[in-house]
């Protein structure tokens, strides 16, 4: 028995164990939660505050948007709607992307794992 059919056979012994692991993934907001731990949970904070003072500065000025009467007063209070609205998306997506980045890790240190098991597995025999 060469090497590549004891790797296959340790897999298929292994795949229900896999299966097991791999469908137990986090919810949305246990994930959420997630980027407030870790050496960016300062950062983190100060993101989601900065995007809640964004937020609201974005519906400020939709509402002056919408009431404004002049041509001058619509182009400014639109500008600043379209800015503070870019600002909010664009700190959404760093917050998805931090989501990603400890979902990634997450699935390298199961593969590390993996590994080290299979690695003693092989030595068994």
């Amino acid at each position: 028995m060469n090497l590549d059919d004891k790797i296959k056979e340790a897999l298929q012994m292994d795949a229900k164990e896999v299966e097991m692991v791999l469908s137990k993934e986090d919810g949305l907001f246990s994930q959420l939660l997630g980027i407030f731990r870790g050496s960016m949970m300062i950062w983190n904070i100060f993101g989601l505050v900065l995007a809640v003072v964004t937020a609201v500065l974005m519906f400020w000025s939709g509402y002056h948007f919408f009431i404004s009467e002049g041509l001058d007063e619509r182009i400014f209070w639109g500008v600043l709607l379209l800015a503070f609205w870019t600002g909010t998306m664009g700190i959404k997506i760093w917050f998805w992307l931090e989501m990603n980045r400890n979902s990634t890790s997450r699935e390298i240190k199961r593969l590390e794992l993996a590994v080290v098991q299979l690695t003693v597995k092989l030595n068994q025999n």
